[in-house]
């Protein structure tokens, strides 16, 4: 028969392994000066020139909401291009993006709007670039992975942490995709935030790619504060063989907004 003293200390031995494991799988271990694992660790990307997607989205910004299905063609690191179908498969709008601005036209208003990037980035008060459009679409880290980032390993995934001026980023890398499974970043000066998930990971061609990207932008303007969400679902995704074609014009009868 047990006293009460045994069972007291085997609930203290259970406790003191429970907590010893629990403690063991979370973790973290700084690797932020350890060159020979940095070198070692390279996140998977997906080797491309050109890409298109067969896509459908959702577009919130306040009370304004948005769903589409999106023809999306990319050359790598120059153009992206898309066409939205909101129903009955009648294009509603045509884009490009480049290196330095979005343009847009929109075949129900006829009408077309136009943005710099630096417009942009100063509207929302937080760096938005052609880099980051592809990553969201491609699903690999906007800026590229370098010596001088940090790197924390803990049970299940990698973070890369970089730091660009005001800007840190923080990228989550799956241990077993290796790939980008969620990133963060703010601003110093400001209270602004991105954050993208991406979900639903499956085979392209050899290569791994997540077919389910969210992101979520928190903004301050005018110190009232703004989210802008936009769902991302890939129906279709290919790494293409042959150029792709970027047609793109605004007719002459069409309002700038």
């Amino acid at each position: 028969m047990q006293t009460k003293s045994t069972t007291s200390r085997a609930k203290l031995l259970i406790l003191i392994v429970f907590s010893a494991f629990f403690l063991e799988s979370c973790k973290s271990t700084f690797l932020g000066t350890n060159t020979r694992v940095k070198e070692e660790f390279q996140v998977a990307e997906i080797p491309f020139e050109y890409f298109s997607t067969k896509t459908k989205f959702k577009f919130k910004d306040g009370e304004s909401k948005t769903k589409a299905t999106a023809d999306i063609r990319v050359r790598k690191d120059s153009l992206i291009w898309f066409r939205l179908t909101p129903g009955l498969g009648i294009e509603g709008a045509r884009g490009i993006i480049t290196q330095d601005s979005l343009l847009m036209i929109d075949r129900v208003n006829k009408s077309y709007y136009a943005y710099s990037f630096q417009g942009l980035s100063e509207k929302f008060n937080f760096e938005l670039n052609f880099d980051l459009f592809q990553s969201v679409l491609i699903g690999d880290m906007p800026i590229a992975q370098t010596a001088e980032d940090d790197i924390v390993a803990q049970a299940n995934q990698f973070t890369i942490v970089q730091r660009v001026g005001d800007l840190t980023i923080m990228n989550q890398i799956g241990n077993k995709t290796k790939k980008l499974e969620k990133l963060t970043a703010n601003t110093i000066k400001s209270k602004n935030t991105l954050e993208l998930k991406y979900t639903d990971f499956n085979m392209l061609e050899q290569f791994v790619f997540a077919f389910k990207a969210d992101m979520i932008l928190q903004y301050f303007q005018d110190n009232k504060k703004g989210e802008i969400t936009i769902d991302i679902e890939h129906n279709r995704a290919r790494i293409e063989d042959e150029p792709l074609t970027f047609p793109f014009s605004i007719p002459n009868n069409y309002e700038r907004k």
